[in-house]
Parts: C-alpha cells; structure tokens; sequence
C-alpha cells in the first residue's frame, strides 16, 4: 500500500507546478525610494528554532525530499499560504528587496514573510554573497538555479551536474546544507535533468512576468487575480518594478488571509 501511495504522489506531485514559457534577465538599477537594508533594525529577527509537523500531516515528505528540520516557527498555520520566488538571484536589487521584507515583518510580527531565492551561482561574488547571507538570516530559503543559467534539456549529464553542484557549493557555504531545491532555467525539465537533479524541481503556478517591465500595479494585479492558496509565484529580484510591488502585495496577502513563505515551509505544512 504505502508503495502505491508514493508512486501516486510521484506521479501527481510534478502537475502541480506547471512550466511556464522562458524569462530573461533585467538587472534595473536599484530604487532610491526603498530605503537600504543596513538602515533597516534586524533586532526583531529571532532565533531559530524547529517545530516538527506531526505524522499524519507529512506522511510521505520525507521520502521525496527531508523537510524535518524545515522551520515553520513563524508560520501561520491557520492562514492560506504563498510560497514568493525569485529567480537569476542575487541581482543588484536583492538589497532592496530584502530591506521591503524587513520593514513589513517589523510592522507585521505576527504574520512574518518570506520567500525562496533560487541563485545563479555566477551572480555570486565579494559583494553579492554578503546579501544572501542577509536573506538566509531572515530565514529566506536559498534555492538552486544552475550556475550559468543554461537550458540543461541541451547539455549532457556531466554538464548538467557540474552546473548544479557549483552552485550547490556556494550555497553551501552560507546555509550548510549539500543539496538545494532546483529550478530549471527557463522552467525546462527532462526525464535525464529528474535523474541527475538529486532534489526537487520547482516550477510555478503564478508566473508574474515581471522581466517583460511590467508596472508594479500590474504585478500585484496578476498575482492577487489568479492567488489560492498552495500557489507558487514567480518573480525576479532584479527588477525595480517588482521591489516597489512588494510594498502593496505583502499587506494585500495578509488582508486576504494569506502569510508568505517558502516553497520548503509549504511543503512541510502540506505534507508533500
């Protein structure tokens, strides 16, 4: 039985996340109305600490991707959840965008946000790294989106591993952890990219379009329109657009009932 079950949930589990049509990058420069994050008071970030999900409602996670020590301290259980992406991460903007996440959180204490940042493990050097660093202490997820940015269906498997474990190794070396959710550049996957992966590959449900320089009205307009509740939406912190977004969408989220997590936070509540 519990045989069935798993290869039923390996065979649902990808149709939720379906693969939208490809992105580029749009690296604006940064906002002068957002204010920097070094001015912004990280006092009110607290400790981490680990709340396990009792059994019945994670039956099968551990078996597709170990979520056990996955904090949900700061979720909101009783609320509809988002997961908020960003991808080509970290761009000029991520300071930015982190600095719009701490000022909602300190006036938000009891329906803290977050997001999963999948990283170009290229856009990482002296003076990125630093603000991924930021984002993991903010309690961000740090997400695998290949090093180069390449379409892996076009490269050969020791290609597509290299370009996986490189920015697997950066990422490493702020969160500790060895493997890292993957998303595909492109959002493009293949039966070999499923065997070479070793981790999940994340798609989207909400694709905001925000690289195409979009208005920010525009962008919180898709994601409120098409929102429920599992949703994972795609965004890019590399776009001026989308930081000033924030600012309406995360107090538009919470008036609906919604708390912003991680993908990982979400599959951990989810059980899946």
């Amino acid at each position: 039985m519990q045989s069935l079950i798993l290869s039923l949930f390996l065979f649902v589990f990808p149709m939720f996340f379906p693969i939208c049509a490809c992105h580029v990058r749009n690296e604006s420069n940064a906002s002068p109305q957002t204010p920097p994050i070094q001015d912004v008071d990280f006092e009110f970030l607290d400790d981490a600490y680990f709340v396990d999900v009792p059994p019945e409602e994670a039956v099968l996670a551990p078996e597709i991707w170990d979520v056990f020590d996955v904090n949900i301290s700061q979720v909101d259980i009783t609320k509809k959840l988002v997961a908020l992406t960003f991808d080509d991460t970290p761009a000029r903007n991520l300071e930015n965008l982190l600095a719009v996440f701490a000022a909602y959180n300190e006036a938000n204490p009891s329906c803290k946000a977050t997001a999963s940042l999948f990283v170009n493990g290229y856009l990482a050097n002296p003076e990125s790294t630093p603000l991924l660093t930021a984002a993991y202490a903010m309690h961000f997820e740090l997400g695998n989106h290949t090093y180069s940015h390449l379409d892996l269906t076009t490269l050969t498997e020791e290609v597509m591993r290299v370009e996986i474990d490189r920015t697997d190794e950066i990422l490493e070396k702020i969160d500790g952890k060895p493997r890292h959710l993957l998303r595909a550049p492109f959002g493009k996957s293949s039966q070999t990219l499923q065997s070479q992966a070793n981790a999940p590959i994340i798609n989207w449900s909400i694709d905001t379009l925000d690289w195409t320089g979009v208005s920010a009205e525009e962008i919180c307009n898709t994601v409120l329109s098409q929102l429920f509740s599992g949703a994972i939406v795609l965004m890019h912190d590399s776009v001026e657009n989308t930081v000033d977004a924030l600012k309406t969408l995360l107090p538009a989220l919470k008036a609906q009932g919604y708390q912003a997590v991680t993908v990982s936070q979400l599959a951990k509540i989810h059980g899946c």
